[in-house]
C-alpha cells in the first residue's frame, strides 16, 4: 500500500510543474497534460486522504506487457483474458471494445510501446456516496475533465477520455430486496429492488433467481444494470414482455453536478426523473442507485436454429419467408435474436410463459416450408425460469475485446407487417460478410409492452413504434491501417442508409447506445424527435449549467460548443457527423480569431485524441 501511494505522489511531482491557473471565461476543461492548470501535489494529496486512498493510476488493458521490464505474470493473464468481458469490466483502464482505448496496446502486435491513448491516467475507485461527492467537487473546483465508467460497455467511447479524471463506480455492488415498496404516488409494489451503481445484470439475475424473480435487464451478464444501459432506455430479452428497462424505474438516488445528493422520482425533481429514463447515461447526474420493479420469473420455451443456404438466391428467398413470418411469431409472444452473415442465419427465439406444443408448432410452420435448407443445428426446449435460460444460452456467449463500430435502425412494426419483402431485401443487402468481419444482428425486442405510449419518460418514440432493432456490427484487426478503417466506416454508413429505407426514411430512429458515432442528424435519430431532444437539452442546462458531465454524442454535442467562449465571443460551429470519421472528429470552424483556443478547448471536451479542423 505504501509503495502504491509513493508511486502516486512521485507521479504528481512530475505532472504538477506549475500552480493552478484556471481560466474563468472559457468552459474548456483542464487536462493532465496542461501544467498551467492541473492541480498541484498538495491538492491531490489532500484529496486522496479525504477519500481514504481511493485515487489510483490507470493503465490500458495490455499495458502490463510493454513495461521495462514487462510484468510477465500479469501480462500473460491479460492476454489470456483479452476477450473475457468480466475481466475487462474489472480493469479500470479497459473498455469492452478495444478501439475506444485508442492505444497502441494489443494482444496481436509485438514489440510496440504501449501508449495511454484515450485512457484516463487517474481514477477514483468510488465505493461510497462521499467518494462520489468529493470527486465532483474536486472536478468543479479545478475545472477538470470528468468521465464516468462502470463496466466499459460503450460502443461510442463516451466513458473514457485522455488526460481526464475517471469516476469509477464498478465496485458499488449493493443489492436490496424491498418486499413492500410504497412509491411517492402511494402505489404499493411487491418485491421492488434497489441496485447500486456498479451492479451488473448477471449478478442481478443470479441474486433474483433465489427469490424466483426477474428484473427487465440486458442480454449480456457484464453490462451495468443502472448506468448507461438503463439511462438510455435499455432493451433486453424480456422487454417485449414487460417494457423497456427504463420503464421499470421507480426512483433514483443521485449526485447532481453541484455535488448535492438528490432523490429523484415522480414527485421530486420530476424533470430529472423524466430525463434519466431514456435521455442517455452520464449526462444529467451520477446515479448512485435505482429502485426497479421486478416480476415473478417466467418459464421459457425456446427454439434455436442455425441455417445455411446453398446459394444467395435461395438465401434471399428464405429471408423473405422469415420476415413475412416475424409478425406471426411476435403475435405468439416470441422474442429473441437473429444473426445474418453470408448465406447463414442463426436464430435464438423464445417465449416467456409459453406452451411448448403451441409455440413450437407455430415456428415449425416456417421450417416446414424450407426443408431443403441445411440445418446445421436445430432444437427446441423448455426451462422452468428465465435465469435457467439465461445461464444456459446467453451468459455463455459474451465475447469482447475486439475493435467494433456499430450502426443501427429501429424498424417500425407497420413496415414489417405491411412491407415484409422490402424489409427482407434490405436485410439481404446489408447482411454481414465474413470476409470483412461484419454481421447483421436482428433484435426482436420491441413491440409488445415496449409499444406502451402511456409511459411518460424520455425513451425515444422510435422504440414505441418499432418491432425490430437492427444492428450492423463491423470489426477490424489491430493492424488495420487508419485508411482502411475509414473505408470500413464509410461502408457501414452506406449499409445503414439501406436499412433506413425500411425504417421510416429521414424520420427513422436508432438506439443511442448501439449507434454509429458519426450518425448524421443525431438529435432526431438518437432521441426520436427534435422536440424530445430539445426538452432533454433544456433539462441538462437546468441541472448541469456548467456542463460538468460531458457525455459526447448525446446531449452535449452542441451544448458544449455553445459554452466554449464567453458571451462576448460566442459562436456555434457545426459538427459534421456525415463525414463518418472512425477515430477522428471533423469539425467545421468558421473564421474566428479564437481558433487556436477553440482547438485546445475541443481537445479537452471530446473523447478522442485527434481533431481535424476544416476552415
Amino acid at each position: 500500500m505504501l509503495k502504491r501511494v509513493t508511486s502516486i505522489i512521485l507521479f504528481f511531482i512530475i505532472i504538477s510543474l506549475r500552480q493552478n491557473l484556471i481560466a474563468t471565461k472559457l468552459r474548456c476543461r483542464c487536462l493532465m497534460n496542461d501544467p498551467t492548470c492541473w492541480p498541484n501535489l498538495s491538492v491531490w494529496q489532500t484529496f486522496n486522504e479525504s477519500i481514504g486512498g481511493r485515487l489510483i493510476l490507470v493503465q490500458p488493458s495490455a499495458a502490463f506487457c510493454s513495461g521495462d521490464p514487462p510484468n510477465i505474470d500479469v501480462c500473460t493473464n491479460a492476454l489470456a483474458q483479452w476477450t473475457n468481458a468480466t475481466w475487462r469490466s474489472d480493469q479500470v483502464g479497459a473498455m469492452q471494445n478495444h478501439n475506444w482505448e485508442n492505444t497502441s496496446c494489443s494482444e496481436h502486435l509485438e514489440n510496440i510501446t504501449c501508449t495511454q491513448g484515450s485512457v484516463p491516467r487517474l481514477a477514483v475507485n468510488a465505493t461510497t456516496t462521499e467518494h462520489v461527492q468529493a470527486t465532483i467537487r474536486l472536478a468543479n473546483a479545478n475545472n477538470l475533465r470528468l468521465v464516468i465508467k462502470t463496466t466499459g460497455h460503450d460502443y461510442l467511447g463516451r466513458s473514457t477520455a485522455a488526460d481526464s479524471l475517471l469516476l469509477w463506480l464498478h465496485y458499488m455492488k449493493t443489492m436490496t430486496l424491498i418486499e413492500q415498496y410504497t412509491s411517492c404516488t402511494d402505489e404499493n409494489i411487491s418485491n421492488a429492488i434497489r441496485l447500486d451503481a456498479g451492479v451488473q445484470w448477471g449478478e442481478v439475475y443470479v441474486w433474483l433467481s433465489t427469490y424466483n424473480l426477474i428484473a427487465i435487464g440486458g442480454a449480456s451478464p457484464t453490462v451495468g444494470a443502472i448506468g448507461g444501459f438503463l439511462q438510455s432506455g435499455g432493451h433486453g430479452p424480456l422487454t417485449r414482455w414487460k417494457g423497456m428497462a427504463a420503464d421499470q424505474v421507480l426512483e433514483f438516488d443521485v449526485i447532481t453536478a453541484d455535488g448535492q445528493r438528490q432523490i429523484v422520482n415522480a414527485c421530486q425533481n420530476e424533470d430529472l426523473f423524466w430525463a434519466l429514463r431514456g435521455g442517455g447515461g452520464g449526462s444529467f447526474a451520477v446515479v448512485l442507485s435505482a429502485v426497479l420493479r421486478t416480476f415473478p420469473s417466467p418459464s421459457i420455451v425456446s427454439v434455436l436454429y442455425s441455417i445455411s443456404a446453398t446459394n444467395e438466391t435461395r438465401y434471399a428467398r428464405f429471408i423473405r419467408d422469415f420476415i413475412r413470418f416475424i409478425p406471426i411469431l411476435a403475435d405468439a409472444g416470441y422474442a429473441g435474436y437473429f444473426y445474418m452473415t453470408d448465406t447463414n442465419i442463426s436464430i435464438i427465439f423464445f417465449v416467456p410463459n409459453g406452451n411448448f406444443t403451441v409455440t413450437t408448432t407455430i415456428f415449425d410452420q416456417l421450417i416446414n416450408n424450407n426443408t431443403d435448407l441445411q440445418f446445421i443445428s436445430n432444437f427446441a426446449f423448455t426451462v422452468p425460469s428465465f435465469y435457467d435460460y439465461f445461464a444456459r444460452i446467453m451468459a455463455v456467449s459474451n465475447p469482447t475485446g475486439a475493435n467494433v463500430l456499430l450502426g443501427s435502425r429501429l424498424i417500425p412494426e407497420t413496415i414489417v407487417r405491411h412491407q415484409p419483402d422490402q424489409v427482407a431485401d434490405a436485410f439481404f443487402r446489408t447482411r454481414g460478410r465474413s470476409e470483412n468481419q461484419s454481421v447483421l444482428i436482428g433484435h426482436l425486442v420491441a413491440g409488445g409492452q415496449v409499444s406502451n405510449t402511456s409511459i411518460n419518460n424520455s425513451v425515444s418514440s422510435g422504440w414505441r413504434t418499432a418491432l425490430l432493432h437492427m444492428v450492423i456490427s463491423q470489426e477490424w484487426n489491430d493492424n488495420t491501417s487508419a485508411a482502411d478503417q475509414e473505408i470500413l466506416a464509410l461502408h457501414l454508413r452506406t449499409q445503414v442508409e439501406i436499412l433506413q429505407t425500411v425504417a421510416g426514411g429521414t424520420q427513422s430512429s436508432c438506439y443511442l447506445n448501439e449507434a454509429d458515432p458519426n450518425e448524421p442528424n443525431w438529435q432526431q435519430k438518437f432521441f426520436g424527435t427534435q422536440a424530445n431532444y430539445n426538452q432533454l437539452k433544456s433539462i441538462k442546462k437546468a441541472v448541469d449549467p456548467n456542463g460538468l458531465f460531458i457525455y459526447e454524442h448525446v446531449i452535449l454535442r452542441t451544448f458544449v460548443i455553445d459554452f466554449i467562449l464567453d458571451n462576448n465571443q460566442r459562436f456555434e460551429p457545426s459538427i459534421d457527423r456525415a463525414s463518418a470519421m472512425l477515430l477522428r472528429r471533423q469539425i467545421i470552424i468558421p473564421q474566428h480569431a479564437q481558433r487556436p483556443v477553440l482547438f485546445k478547448c475541443l481537445s479537452s471536451i471530446t473523447n478522442n485524441n485527434q481533431i481535424h479542423l476544416v476552415y
